[in-house]
């Protein structure tokens, strides 16, 4: 059986969105679950796409969820989630390790992230979540906020966060930020005291990756169109790698549109 991590190592790794997936590990994803055509990549050799199609089962698809979380639940597995609470800002309970994601209580065992109905994660985000596991959070934050193109081998990757997270945001909230004010408040977002752009928020996505907005409102008179900044603690790169960062911003951009929605309705 194809795993994400195959399919990810045969992309050409920097995000062109010629699939029509934001990110490589998104597409990725989709198509070790079955949900997604191999065919969409441009960039896979095609002897691979032949193999994987052997692979995969009669009607075309995978099992569901099983590729790369199979192998990150048996990793997760022989960790000592308690050694990790502290570091990752969780509890330990009779049902696994509490933490917060996204402003939801999340349960994780090695076999299992839900939440507290008993629901499933999407699994995007229980790759995600998986991920901040292992790099177990080790050290705190600094508090100095920077862009992504400040992290190391970041350039390909700069375009895909303002396309799908800051150009997303800018779009949604123009002439409204208190609607995004608003939806970041629901999501435990914090207003810092001093703010240099129209408006400032920072969200905790999870505990050791907190997120910050700078949000510039549009100026229709001078010709100026709003504009979104999303900036990460200086460290992030030590909580999270940054195919993972880029994935956060991208859901933290569609729960505070999916709030802003549920809230006008």
């Amino acid at each position: 059986m194809t795993t994400i991590i195959d399919i990810l190592k045969n992309t050409p790794k920097t995000n062109c969105g010629k699939c029509g997936y934001p990110t490589c590990m998104a597409f990725a994803a989709s198509v070790a679950s079955g949900s997604g055509n191999i065919d969409r990549c441009p960039f896979i050799p095609e002897r691979y796409k032949r193999d994987h199609k052997a692979s995969s089962n009669t009607d075309g698809s995978h099992e569901p969820d099983i590729a790369l979380l199979r192998e990150l639940k048996a990793k997760v597995g022989r960790i000592d989630l308690h050694s990790r609470i502290e570091d990752l800002g969780g509890e330990i309970s009779r049902e696994g390790m509490t933490l917060y994601y996204l402003g939801r209580k999340i349960i994780i065992s090695p076999n299992r992230i839900n939440d507290p109905t008993g629901g499933e994660l999407d699994p995007r985000d229980q790759i995600l979540l998986y991920n901040y596991l292992f790099f177990g959070g080790k050290g705190e934050l600094t508090g100095l906020w920077v862009g992504l193109e400040s992290f190391p081998n970041s350039i390909s990757k700069v375009m895909t966060l303002k396309r799908y997270t800051e150009d997303k945001l800018a779009g949604e909230f123009k002439e409204t930020p208190e609607r995004l004010k608003d939806a970041c408040l629901r999501l435990g977002g914090i207003v810092p005291k001093e703010c240099f752009a129209d408006l400032c928020v920072t969200i905790p996505v999870l505990p050791k990756v907190p997120i910050r907005i700078h949000f510039w409102d549009a100026e229709p008179a001078e010709g100026f169109p709003a504009k979104a900044k999303v900036l990460f603690d200086k460290r992030a790169l030590d909580f999270l790698d940054i195919e993972s960062l880029i994935f956060a911003a991208e859901r933290m951009a569609e729960t505070l549109v999916n709030e802003s929605s549920d809230t006008d309705e």
